[in-house]
């Protein structure tokens, strides 16, 4: 199986225990910045061919002088070649857009989210009163009934919170000169001068209903299920940048999530540096090509 972006032309072939050997060697951050793709991707190599990585603070106890242990490699019943699809060193003005990203992110200030929604931006506000009128699916979510509406699909509980991580974070936007408009139900921004998608989102969680919690009136059908599967809103929401149709192979983070530990609320600068990161790769794979 070969790995790597597919505008990537150079190919390699290690084993499992090359790359076993070289991700206890360096931080996954240098080894996958020095094949051309990011270290999210490499993980995922790590994880299909059963290779064990560093844990987190790792490094920095090596640093400080410790002898860490590390785990021997799994034994597997064959020892495929990995194939990985490397990016050559980048030209001057790939190298160029690469540093005006990283200068850019030094700039990204602190996005702070009110607990109350005053003066909003106007995207902000006619979406509002668009998401006020809007119907519900069968899983609890609103789906916007006019294209222009932001990109905000939750729970009608949600919409509250979901207008204020908004409204901070296209004001922020707006400071620091990205462009945020709505283009065919599509909340897009201009970063870099390339335009990427972000929306907002509630997950789902599957809840069991008994038989007896069903209607079951009507025709009777063979092979009736005991329990039915619904979905419904879990109050979780998150934070997503579209690729608008081009193939990234794990060059940049796409997910920002409510978790146990963290809000979205405080990650909003974290995902403008991700809006960033995701510009840059666009525009250098477009003078790629």
């Amino acid at each position: 199986m070969r790995f790597g972006p597919p505008w990537n032309k150079d190919v390699i072939k290690i084993t499992r225990r090359q790359l076993y050997e070289q991700i206890w060697k360096e931080p996954v951050q240098q080894l996958a910045r020095r094949y051309g793709f990011s270290d999210v991707w490499l993980a995922r190599i790590c994880r299909n061919y059963n290779i064990p990585r560093p844990p987190r603070g790792h490094w920095a106890r090596i640093q400080s002088g410790q002898k860490v242990p590390r785990p021997p490699l799994p034994k597997e019943k064959e020892d495929p070649s990995i194939e990985l699809n490397v990016r050559p060193p980048g030209s001057k003005e790939q190298r160029n857009i690469e540093n005006e990203a990283v200068s850019r992110k030094r700039t990204i200030p602190a996005v702070i989210v009110p607990e109350v929604l005053k003066e909003p931006h106007p995207l902000v506000e006619a979406s509002s009163r668009i998401l006020e009128s809007c119907k519900s699916d069968s899983a609890g979510i609103v789906i916007p009934s006019s294209g222009r509406c932001l990109d905000i699909r939750v729970s009608r509980e949600s919409i509250p919170r979901s207008l204020l991580i908004m409204d901070a974070l296209i004001k922020t936007l707006d400071a620091m000169g990205f462009e945020v408009s709505i283009s065919e139900k599509s909340t897009r921004v201009k970063v870099l001068d390339v335009f990427l998608n972000m929306g907002i989102g509630e997950e789902l969680y599957r809840r069991r209903l008994k038989a007896g919690d069903l209607n079951l009136d009507g025709y009777y059908q063979f092979g009736y299920n005991l329990f039915e599967e619904q979905s419904l809103p879990s109050g979780r929401l998150y934070l997503t940048i579209g690729d608008l149709g081009f193939y990234t192979a794990g060059e940049y983070r796409k997910n920002w999530r409510d978790t146990e530990s963290t809000r979205l609320e405080d990650s909003l600068k974290s995902f403008i540096s991700g809006l960033l990161k995701a510009a840059a790769v666009k525009k250098a794979k477009g003078k790629h090509e």
